[in-house]
């Protein structure tokens, strides 16, 4: 009775290892790359780094312990030696020796990508609220092109096995699904689905450019109280950033941090004159998108437009985007401008070729190539020239050129369009844009001096801390703004005398709005 006893009690602390599990086999192995090289998860420290292939292609590692609690979802991170790979993870709860290739058992599936030119698969491992406690065996797969099974049999690949202890749900839970809209230059608002666990507290949520997890000892950015699911960041121009999310159930009961969230700030709007030649692709603060149309704005990420010589000749210099795939749609968008001052045009060369070639072609029936404007960062486009079928370019140098004097944003955005349409068309061909400029059009709209325009003169300029205005009584408004676009001040009743004394020294733009409904703007400096 007592053996049995003991029996009972040792199959329960070791669980798992009393079943025999199945040696999945690779006929192709790994050595090619279609390997588990790196296996990481984050959140909780756990590292197995530079494995490489592993001898018929199976690791066991069962020695190695990975500690993940009921009700809570890890993100994780293989590396692999070569594309396309596909990876499953299982956990066998009910420790029978068998691996369920469906929910619960199988907790996570991926497929790789490319990650700053490392094939890679990220993905999450979802422990179900009511996954049993304690031991268990984890088996992580990878195949070459296809989707792995427990105990494969065939192809290119690798698995690994892992012991994972299972522990009780947390009483606090973390906020889940992060997202980032609205990034400009200086913010970014970020917002949750808030916890399962209703924190009585609030949020924290941690801001930084380093992709380090936090710890729980780490010390908040910011905070929302509770019920507040979304949250304005500071950040600062061009700059890659990760954050995270935890609630806050008491004083001494915070969650693990959430699955991070990654975005990247955009470039401070630029005052032209500008140019780009693409003689480095896409140029800087150029941003690549895919999908969609005018009216929705992009909806994804893949890249379409790429670096090459004009109208193909030379290897580089220029971008284009190769139309031949039906629902192929490339995005090519520029930074930001200030266009405030006004007074611009915007012109670029462009011109197609057949694929890979210099000779001409036509465009396909339902293909279109836009040139479009955004006035608010990019938000919602507006069609500034189209090409298709019926005005399809030549195979030489063709130089669009637009007087941008009615578009006077200070968050203006510029974007190159491609679309292949949905109709299979045999026309295979490249569309290319070189020399994006845009600069001062023959008339200015900022003068030193407004007395040609207008009877109203503003003096002195430079100035101290105030400026006299004559005719003040023909100026409904006025405000100054920095060259961000920003404005610092505004005058809503003109008198003679502006008082800009709380103003810091630099450059500005005074904008000053007629009464007519006319617009002057003049450059001023603060000695």
């Amino acid at each position: 009775m007592n053996k049995s006893l003991l029996l009972i009690l040792l199959l329960s602390c070791f669980g798992f290892s009393a079943q025999t599990y199945c040696i999945p086999t690779f006929n192709s192995g790994c050595s090619d790359g279609d390997q588990i090289d790196s296996f990481t998860i984050s959140s909780i420290g756990f590292n197995h780094l530079n494995t490489g292939c592993s001898g018929n292609a199976y690791g066991d590692y069962t020695a190695q312990t990975i500690i993940l609690s009921a009700g809570v979802n890890y993100s994780f991170e293989i590396t692999h030696g070569f594309s396309n790979q596909f990876v499953k993870i299982w956990i066998d709860f009910n420790n029978d020796g068998i691996f369920t290739d469906a929910s619960p058992e199988l907790v996570a599936s991926a497929v790789s990508t490319s990650v700053s030119g490392i094939d890679t698969t990220l993905g999450l491992i979802n422990v179900p609220t009511g996954a049993t406690i304690g031991v268990h065996r984890m088996r992580v797969a990878d195949s070459y092109s296809s989707d792995p099974i427990p105990c494969n049999v065939d192809g290119f690949g690798e698995v690994h096995d892992y012991t994972v202890n299972i522990t009780a749900a947390p009483s606090c839970i973390a906020p889940t699904d992060l997202s980032i809209n609205t990034i400009t230059s200086t913010s970014a608002n970020l917002s949750w689905v808030a916890s399962s666990s209703v924190p009585s507290i609030g949020y924290e949520y941690y801001l930084s450019t380093n992709s380090a997890y936090p710890t729980s000892s780490t010390i908040a950015t910011g905070s929302s109280a509770n019920g507040v699911v979304t949250t304005t960041l500071p950040i600062v121009p061009s700059t890659s950033y990760y954050v995270w999310v935890r609630s806050v159930c008491s004083g001494s009961d915070k969650s693990a941090w959430s699955i991070p969230i990654a975005f990247t700030s955009l470039c401070a709007p630029i005052t032209p004159s500008y140019t780009n030649n693409f003689t480095s692709f896409p140029g800087v603060c150029w941003q690549q998108a895919s999908g969609g149309n005018i009216t929705s704005g992009s909806t994804s990420t893949d890249v379409y437009w790429m670096e090459d010589g004009f109208l193909n000749v030379n290897y580089s210099g220029a971008a284009k985007i190769n139309l031949f795939y039906q629902n192929r749609a490339g995005w090519l968008k520029t930074p930001v401008f200030n266009l405030l001052a006004g007074g611009y045009r915007v012109k670029f060369d462009y011109g197609i070729t057949d694929y890979d070639e210099t000779t001409i072609s036509a465009m396909g029936s339902d293909d279109i190539v836009q040139f479009a404007i955004s006035n608010d960062g990019g938000s919602t486009w507006s069609v500034l020239q189209t090409w298709s079928i019926s005005n399809s370019p030549s195979n030489t140098l063709n130089q669009f050129s637009l007087d941008l004097t009615s578009y006077n944003s200070a968050n203006t955005v510029f974007a190159f369009y491609g679309s292949d349409g949905v109709v299979v068309d045999p026309e295979d061909y490249d569309f290319f844009v070189d020399n994006f400029v845009i600069e001062h059009s023959g008339t200015l709209a900022t003068n030193d001096n407004l007395k040609k325009n207008t009877n109203v003169v503003v003096y002195p300029n430079p100035f101290a801390d105030f400026l006299n205005v004559k005719n003040s009584d023909l100026v409904k408004s006025a405000s100054i703004t920095d060259f961000n676009g920003r404005v610092v001040k505004r005058f809503e009743d003109i008198n003679t005398t502006l008082n800009m004394n709380e103003i810091i020294s630099g450059a500005y733009l005074l904008v000053l709005k007629m009464k007519d409904g006319t617009q002057q703007i003049q450059k001023i400096i603060k000695k």
